[in-house]
């Protein structure tokens, strides 16, 4: 008996739904994109505190000492 291999099937998908994969991933990196765009936005205009800036305790010399 003579061994024979099973018919060639395509394994990429046909039609409309081939076109999806790559629209889904274009629109994961605009979201992602998006999101990072955002975030820094949000961050850069956080409200500082009010009032002068006090340097660390470790670095800050008494009045009167030298």
């Amino acid at each position: 008996m003579i061994a024979t291999s099973p018919p060639a099937v395509p394994l990429a998908a046909s039609g409309s739904s081939s076109m999806l994969m790559p629209l889904v991933g274009i629109a994961v990196v605009l979201v992602l994109i998006a999101a990072f765009w955002w975030g820094s936005r949000r961050v850069a205009r956080r409200r500082r505190p009010v009032g002068p800036v006090q340097p660390p305790a470790a670095t800050r010399r008494e009045e009167g000492t030298r």
